[in-house]
């Protein structure tokens, strides 16, 4: 009953007509294409059994300048609907959240002339609270190295100061945050990374306490061979109607790689890099394993 109830309002969601529409907030676009993704969840005894938890559609125009993502719980009878707005060069620059419709969040981004973010702003229309970042780009007078300042407000208030540290890979090896004077630090946090380039300890240290605490994170420890991007290696047409089969075939297809007793954690995604993909990963759903199918139709 419950996905009877899902395709009826996935139904009223876009007009099927020969040029389909979407709508956000007073606005309706033009259908370019529409990705149905379907997540299922699933055991290492029987990876054969796949139940449907959850169903997605994304919905994009023309110029890919506006998205709309339609997303229906198993257990909810409401319609949770998240918009992106791009500019010319692929920069979101606005996201608005509705549930059924009534617009929930809306946040919004601004970039310099270097095409970097130096603006953030959140308003959550639910609960009034409202937050804003401001960023700034420079150079440590000292080391020499980038850095990245983030202002952080509260409801108009400033509330704290972030420098973020880079070396001379462009990869992020420390963290300082200020309290609202920016001048006072309230913790430093400095990161290790793995041969996978993933973080693989962190290191926090508190100055008022003179305490520094380790924590270490497993994606970090892993070799690198645990997050790849495959092919599909399948000569089968992918669709919506037989996506069951079709996965199965592809999880049978890769048993090897999937079942690397070296990864104990792990994302594989499988693509034909045309309109494709199936993400397999140890995140859990319900205690199981999950698989998330993505299927592209072009309507032009």
């Amino acid at each position: 009953m419950k996905n009877i109830l899902l395709l009826v309002l996935l139904t009223f969601a876009i007009n099927t007509s020969a040029q389909p529409t979407f709508k956000v907030g007073w606005n309706t676009y033009q259908t370019g294409k529409i990705t149905h993704q379907y997540t299922y969840k699933y055991t290492y005894a029987d990876s054969t059994v796949l139940t449907l938890v959850d169903t997605m559609l994304l919905l994009c125009t023309n110029d890919s300048q506006v998205t709309a993502c339609i997303h229906t719980p198993m257990h909810d009878r409401s319609v949770y609907k998240t918009a992106n707005f791009f500019n010319g060069k692929k920069q979101i620059i606005k996201t608005e959240e509705y549930k059924d419709e009534g617009l929930q969040m809306n946040r919004e981004w601004k970039y310099d002339d270097k095409n970097r973010k130096n603006y953030y702003t959140e308003d959550n229309k639910v609960n009034g609270n409202n937050y804003k970042k401001i960023y700034e780009y420079g150079t440590d007078k000292k080391t020499r190295e980038f850095v990245v300042t983030e202002s952080s407000y509260y409801n108009g208030k400033i509330e704290f100061y972030t420098k973020s540290y880079y070396d001379k890979n462009s990869v992020k090896y420390k963290e300082v945050r200020l309290n609202d004077n920016n001048k006072d630090i309230i913790h430093v946090e400095s990161y290790t990374y793995g041969d996978n380039g993933r973080v693989k300890e962190r290191s926090v240290f508190f100055p008022e306490f003179k305490v520094t605490k380790k924590f270490e994170e497993r994606d970090g420890t892993l070799p690198a061979k645990c997050f790849r991007t495959l092919p599909l290696g399948t000569i089968e047409k992918p669709g919506i109607n037989a996506r069951i089969a079709f996965i199965k075939k592809v999880l049978t297809r890769n048993q090897v790689i999937i079942y690397d007793k070296e990864c104990e954690e792990f994302e594989y995604k499988f693509t034909n890099g045309t309109n494709c993909e199936i993400i397999v990963s140890t995140t859990k759903v319900n205690n199981c394993w999950q698989v998330i199918y993505r299927f592209t139709e072009k309507l032009q």
